[in-house]
């Protein structure tokens, strides 16, 4: 009786544990808040309704490309976590809090956003005191200038834009002051956000790309070159000091692709060093792609527009090889997410990354990265600035350009205006008979399909599609990103032109989308427009 009076005890004591126990903490961008301060829940979208007072579809029709598309076969759910981009505190203070800026990203649709920079995460102490000074850095004080993007100025933005945050934390300060200086740095600023400031950051990583000797920390005079291993160690200190803080954040920690010293001396076997350290510690893994390497400014040739379109296997590439060194080296890491902090055509401002075809490829990268699971990405950048000797800017937005005025849109803009408007919360199966036109497909909560197609050809094509698990209503709405040349960079939306000198219209909510119908009893086939990204709904 003793043991039975026990065991109902016990049964009883369990049950109100679990029922007082908290929820398991979700894995991090599987959900998504619709307001910063919400409690995150599954991501939903409904389909834009259909306009009936769109342009006809009236596009020439081109050679065959059977599309087959399952809508039944759903791969993963998708959220504007995977649709992001850069920001950065040396963008100036315009570029975060003037209207019309504001107005830009509202009308992209971008709601995840990196800050506050590449490097220069780096070098920055998010409250203005350098009372211990990074190596390299003559006046760092300046990024805390008046005319600088400041925290508050970021918080701001994100709250009039309705979207998140990724913060990226100092981890160079590890190295040229020491590991708790670092953390302390970092926690205070886990405080600012999310307590004094009650904006919610739940995405964090701990410094950028430091593996590579141009950052700043990876080599200094007395130090011994950093190493995955060593910043292993260092990055469970600087995370435990940031989750004492607010034990409800995502922490993420810089890998890189490649195995072994094969990619560039100063290597040293990164992620192998990396994951024998993490041991739970780190929430998601942060690769980087610029696709072109190596680099240097003053030998740099373009490549052509074949050898940019060849390099997109490697974003399923990088993740594959990633996670045949997480089997490798630290096995019980298997289910450890992957984001795409940064990317972009090519690791240079060339004069590519603001012509046509940095709007194709980055509608391409944006899909492969879908199809291949990583559960974020982030573009670089939203401002960047024309490089005067080599003619390119890597932002979304023209600066510095006499041909084209500050704010114009590039196109990449424009890509995530397109996957905004027509990508829907899962991913469904899609496969082209043509290598050269790409089809990513989705469907939204309401089951209607939406679809990014993208032709990289100078001649337009006929799609044919073959649409399983989908009953059509007849309709369809859509938008076109398209140019006179790849390798023009002006470029036009919905068939409405950008200025002359590079770029394309705005604003675009009053540019009206393309509409058709189409009968529901035979395959559907579809003009596609020469050298270009274009977004279907079909209803």
């Amino acid at each position: 009786m003793r043991f039975l009076f026990f065991l109902i005890g016990s049964i009883i004591f369990s049950q109100a544990q679990a029922a007082d126990a908290p929820a398991a903490k979700a894995k991090p961008f599987e959900l998504y808040p619709s307001t910063n301060d919400a409690a995150p829940v599954p991501y939903v979208k409904a389909a834009p309704a259909f306009q009936t007072d769109g342009k006809p579809w009236k596009f020439p029709y081109g050679s065959k490309v059977n599309v087959k598309v399952d809508a039944g076969q759903v791969l993963r759910a998708v959220n504007p976590y995977q649709f992001g981009t850069n920001i950065a505190c040396w963008d100036g203070k315009p570029w975060a809090t003037d209207p019309d800026k504001v107005e830009l990203a509202k009308e992209v649709g971008i709601k995840f956003w990196r800050w506050p920079g590449g490097s220069t995460s780096d070098v920055y102490h998010w409250d203005g005191k350098y009372d211990r000074p990074p190596k390299g850095q003559d006046n760092p004080a300046n990024m805390n200038a008046a005319w600088a993007i400041s925290s508050d100025d970021f918080i701001d933005f994100c709250r009039k834009t309705g979207s998140e945050a990724i913060v990226t934390v100092n981890y160079g300060a590890a190295r040229y002051a020491d590991v708790q200086y670092a953390a302390d740095l970092a926690a205070r600023w886990v405080k600012y956000f999310n307590i004094d400031k009650k904006f919610k950051v739940r995405y964090w990583e701990i410094g950028n790309e430091l593996y590579g000797p141009w950052e700043e920390g990876n080599t200094l005079p007395g130090k011994p070159q950093l190493t995955g291993d060593a910043y292993g160690k260092d990055l469970k200190i600087i995370a435990e000091a940031m989750r004492k803080v607010d034990p409800d954040i995502y922490i993420g920690a810089v890998a890189f692709e490649k195995d072994g010293e094969a990619e560039y001396a100063g290597h040293h076997f990164w992620t192998k060093g990396l994951l024998e350290q993490l041991q739970g510690k780190a929430d998601y893994l942060i690769l980087h792609q610029y696709f072109m390497w190596p680099f240097s400014g003053d030998t740099y040739t373009n490549p052509s527009n074949e050898t940019l379109f060849g390099n997109l296997h490697e974003v399923a590439d990088d993740k594959a090889s990633l996670y045949k060194m997480i089997d490798s080296y630290a096995p019980s890491e298997k289910d450890i997410p992957v984001v795409l902090t940064e990317f972009n055509l090519l690791n240079a401002s060339s004069p590519n990354t603001i012509q046509l075809i940095n709007g194709l490829f980055t509608a391409e990268v944006v899909g492969e990265s879908l199809r291949a699971g990583y559960v974020a990405s982030n573009y670089w950048d939203w401002k960047n600035g024309l490089d005067q000797k080599m003619k390119g800017d890597m932002g979304m937005l023209a600066s510095s350009d006499p041909s084209a005025g500050d704010g114009t849109p590039r196109p990449a803009y424009y890509t995530y205006a397109l996957y905004s408007r027509v990508f829907g919360d899962h991913l469904v199966s899609a496969d082209s008979s043509d290598p050269t036109v790409k089809v990513y497909a989705s469907r939204f909560s309401g089951g209607e399909l939406g679809l990014v197609i993208v032709n990289e050809n100078d001649k337009n094509k006929s799609v044919l599609f073959d649409l399983g698990g989908f009953k059509a209503q007849g309709k369809l709405m859509g938008w076109v990103l398209t140019g006179k040349d790849l390798n023009d960079p002006q470029v036009s939306w919905n068939g409405e032109a950008g200025p002359p000198g590079g770029g394309g219209p705005f604003p675009i909510n009053s540019i009206a989308p393309y509409r058709a119908s189409f009968k529901t009893d035979k395959p559907l086939q579809l003009a596609i427009p020469a050298r270009s990204a274009t977004g279907v709904i079909l209803y």
